[in-house]
């Protein structure tokens, strides 16, 4: 077979591909640096919003704070409220001396319960394996061997060492009577200090009621805890998952102030030095009106079956209002909000609230008159009735 003639220009051997590799590269390396911001906050533009708000909602509550030392301070300089603390004073005074002197003789007792405790466990495991032994034990003789066996380790004495350097020996039934009058002795001083807490606590709870109850806004003390939460929170998804209606909504991932527990606005969720409330600001605020979550409670109803939208989007602020062309139930115009409560059509709520087995199949005609209605309108995202 004749050989090939070799050609006068080689493509693989005449001609460099460095730039391709090192365009191919480029786009790649750039590809995988995209594919990364956008996993880890493209699709996840709620990051973000709990940012925003860890800060914000921090900086309200310092300021909340000093507001509410003040206003504590004048209830707690009433009349009535002195009153109470003079009634807890007093019964917390009545009783201190032998409370203290429970706690204390609790203290020894725990002491020595536990150094007997050490011994008696022990001894009472091997007694226990020794009975067992002896009735499953089908032999007379081997029964008869065990029982003897259980009563010369029964007779044998035990060393308690107790926690004043005192010992004390005994054999295994006074070991277990010495445990557990121990104990019995333990629960008669808890019982009779329960006793004794509980006119203290009565009055202690008659203040801390009269606080709460006198206090236009929450107590420094509550408002420290909220102050820990949100120190310590770290970014995830808040879900509502209501599994007899297929509802899940997501939509407290960002409107993280919808059910906190003082009152939000725009204005109070701005950072200081701009003028305006952004987007930010305007979507951590609280319930228009939170005496109605009290009665549709969101961890049963969710968000959306009141307000539409997409509740399971999270990846823009479009998607999430269902304001696009695949959602069929777009968020709610704040004009609709009222009077969609007014009409029996829209309002299909009446069935979860009525606690009826067929809510879910009320929830689901109710959607479809929703869409239904939605799909007369020319337009979705301006929906005026």
């Amino acid at each position: 077979m004749p050989e090939k003639p070799i050609p006068e220009y080689d493509p693989i051997v005449g001609k460099s591909y460095a730039l391709h590799y090192l365009v191919a590269t480029v786009i790649l390396v750039a590809t995988l640096f995209w594919a990364l911001w956008d996993e880890s906050f493209g699709q996840r533009p709620w990051k973000a919003f709990q940012d925003q708000w860890k800060d914000r909602y921090t900086s309200f509550l310092k300021t909340a704070k000093s507001k509410s030392a003040a206003s504590q301070k004048e209830v707690e300089s009433s009349s009535e409220f002195q009153s109470l603390k003079q009634a807890f004073d007093q019964a917390d005074q009545q009783s201190r001396a032998r409370r203290e002197e429970i706690q204390k003789q609790l203290g020894d007792l725990n002491a020595k319960i536990l150094a007997v405790q050490s011994v008696f466990t022990d001894r009472r495991a091997y007694v226990n394996a020794v009975n067992y032994e002896m009735e499953t034990s089908t032999s007379p003789s081997a029964k008869e061997s065990k029982k003897k066996e259980l009563q010369k380790y029964k007779s044998e004495l035990a060393t308690v060492e107790y926690p004043d350097g005192t010992r004390k020996k005994y054999n295994f039934d006074q070991l277990e009577e010495t445990y557990n009058e121990l104990k019995a002795g333990r629960g008669k001083l808890g019982a009779e200090l329960a006793d004794l807490l509980k006119p203290i606590t009565a009055a202690k709870t008659k203040v801390d009621d009269y606080v709460s109850e006198h206090m236009v806004d929450l107590t420094p003390v509550q408002i420290a805890g909220l102050q820990r939460k949100t120190e310590d929170w770290d970014p995830k998804i808040q879900q509502i998952n209501v599994a007899d209606a297929n509802i899940v909504d997501r939509c407290e991932s960002c409107h993280m102030g919808v059910r906190e527990p003082v009152k939000l606005t725009a204005a109070s969720m701005t950072p200081k030095g701009q003028k305006k409330p952004d987007d930010y600001a305007m979507a951590f605020v609280s319930h228009p009106e939170p005496e109605l979550l009290d009665k549709h409670d969101p961890e049963k109803f969710g968000c959306s079956p009141c307000h539409q939208g997409n509740g399971r989007a999270t990846t823009s602020v479009e998607k999430a209002h269902g304001n696009y062309e695949h959602w069929l139930w777009p968020l709610f115009p704040k004009e609709n909000v009222v009077r969609l409560a007014t009409r029996p059509t829209w309002c299909w709520r009446a069935a979860m609230c009525s606690g009826r087995p067929s809510m879910k199949v009320k929830i689901c005609s109710g959607r479809e008159a929703v869409s239904a209605a939605i799909a007369t309108r020319v337009t979705t995202k301006n929906l005026k009735i």
